[in-house]
């Protein structure tokens, strides 16, 4: 039988003496191949005529899902978002974050363990660019007032933020300094604390750095990772700094990709054990960009040493990572394969330790359909290891998202499914995925006369159970909601 919902097994009194002899539950069971879609897919931004872009996606541990974006009001982009309740199938209203009278942009979305929702976005002032960033505490249906977070009088941009199991949040971004160089800086508010703390400058002075990513481990860990230049060629570089579990400072820079050849596009993620990878593309000695990434292993303070995931002879960009509960970790790109461009992942299996620089990945698989390009690749994994992937895909005629998932306890992906409708250009998707297994996929789609927020949700993960009587005895199995019996 397939179930995705909670099954009770009622036995008779007589053999409850005898437990062990009752109703053996498979102990692995094995996950569906098909997943549903809530399609077609749900409008988010209000219309008719107001575009809506720079969607992002966060799921609580309950199950709550926010998302957010940015939404030309008639006279400026405001940020908003609407959140899905716990337990509902639908969103509530669109709430106005950032105030109105100038632009505000690239927002960002995370939850804490129990259920506080930050964002943070980049919002124009009459002079410059400022990060600020609105919470909604643990419990509540309203955020609090807009903070501002990084000082006035030079732009700031690409803020990004993270939450620790504590709650502690923290949230990067790069600045331009007096001196004129752009700088990336972070600040934190403390696990319990509804202040942030003072600013901290991580990159090197007197380098640019660009484009900072932050991660949290299940400890309270924090990894902040960027673009960096260096050298007498300045040439681009990818850094990291390490704050460690507890009230502590950040530890110096480390330089992760190696020099003479320009690296980018760097992310981060850590496992529930600590273990940190980050990818980044850098250029090889051939000229052609390559997916790389390097693992510190939990406990350790060290990264190994660097390992190519793409093929070389072709270009590779754009490399996104994410890792389960069970430390299997997935990273995927975009690659040029001699026609056109393909969606590409690789995947370091659970229980591998990834201490030195061991070539512990998989060999790359293709996702996308060759013959039509894809794109814009994101990956989020379930706790459970499903692994969802997104991209875009263009399909002759315009740009639609795709998704295609592993189940958990697989080693190969299902079919991709085109959660899009054709006929408009749809792009810039994004995934989470809730600790039952739930996806949710965000993107901007184009209308008649304007652009929109749209969204898919998976159903919860499916898996067949057998169940085996063992011994004399009668007994029933019942489920809710009802439909096993």
């Amino acid at each position: 039988m397939i179930i995705g919902r909670k099954i009770s097994v009622q036995v008779a009194t007589a053999l409850l003496a005898a437990f062990a002899a009752v109703v053996l539950l498979a102990a692995v069971p094995s996950p569906a191949a098909a997943v549903d879609w809530s399609l077609p897919a749900t409008d988010l931004s209000d219309g008719p005529a107001n575009n809506a872009y720079g969607a992002q996606v966060a799921v609580a541990v309950d199950g709550a899902t926010t998302v957010v974006w940015q939404r030309w009001d008639g006279s400026n982009f405001i940020v908003q978002a609407r959140t899905r309740p716990a337990g509902s199938s639908t969103f509530g209203g669109a709430v106005d974050l950032s105030a109105t009278g100038q632009d505000a942009s690239s927002p960002q979305v995370a939850v804490g363990v129990d259920g506080a929702t930050t964002v943070v976005w980049r919002r124009s002032t009459s002079s410059n660019s400022i990060v600020q960033a609105r919470t909604r505490p643990a419990g509540s249906i309203t955020f609090g007032a807009a903070v501002n977070l990084s000082a006035t009088g030079q732009d700031a941009s690409s803020p990004q933020v993270a939450v620790g199991s504590d709650g502690a949040t923290t949230v990067v971004w790069y600045r331009r300094n007096d001196a004129g160089n752009y700088i990336v800086q972070a600040r934190t508010r403390p696990a319990g604390s509804v202040t942030f703390g003072g600013v901290v400058d991580l990159s090197t002075t007197g380098e640019n750095a660009f484009h900072p990513q932050v991660a949290v481990g299940a400890d309270g860990a924090t990894t902040v990772v960027w673009t960096g230049t260096s050298g007498p060629d300045a040439s681009s570089i990818v850094q990291a700094r390490t704050r460690p579990a507890g009230p502590g400072t950040f530890g110096g820079v480390v330089v992760l990709s190696a020099a003479g050849r320009h690296a980018f596009d760097a992310e981060v993620a850590v496992g529930v054990g600590g273990a940190t990878t980050v990818v980044w593309r850098r250029r090889n000695d051939a000229g052609d960009y390559i997916v790389q990434a390097r693992t510190r292993p939990a406990g350790l303070g060290t990264f190994g040493g660097a390992v190519d995931l793409s093929t070389t002879v072709q270009d590779a960009y754009n490399p996104q990572v994410a890792v389960g509960a069970d430390g299997a970790t997935t990273v995927v790109w975009r690659r040029r394969n001699g026609f056109n461009w393909i969606v590409q992942a690789s995947t370091r299996p659970a229980g591998e330790d990834p201490a030195g620089e061991a070539t512990l990945f998989g060999a790359a698989v293709d996702l996308s359909t060759t013959l039509q390009d894809g794109y814009s690749a994101q990956v989020a994994v379930g706790v459970d290891g499903a692994t969802t992937v997104v991209w875009r895909r263009w399909n002759g005629s315009n740009s639609i998202v795709q998704a295609r998932t592993r189940p958990a306890g697989s080693i190969t992906f299902g079919a991709a499914v085109n959660l899009s409708v054709a006929g408009q250009d749809a792009g810039s998707p994004q995934v989470a995925v809730g600790v039952d297994g739930v996806a949710t996929v965000v993107w901007e789609r184009d209308g008649p006369t304007y652009r929109r927020i749209q969204e898919s949700t998976s159903g919860p993960t499916m898996y067949s159970l057998t169940l085996t009587r063992s011994g004399a005895g009668s007994g029933s199995v019942s489920s809710s909601p009802a439909g096993i019996g």
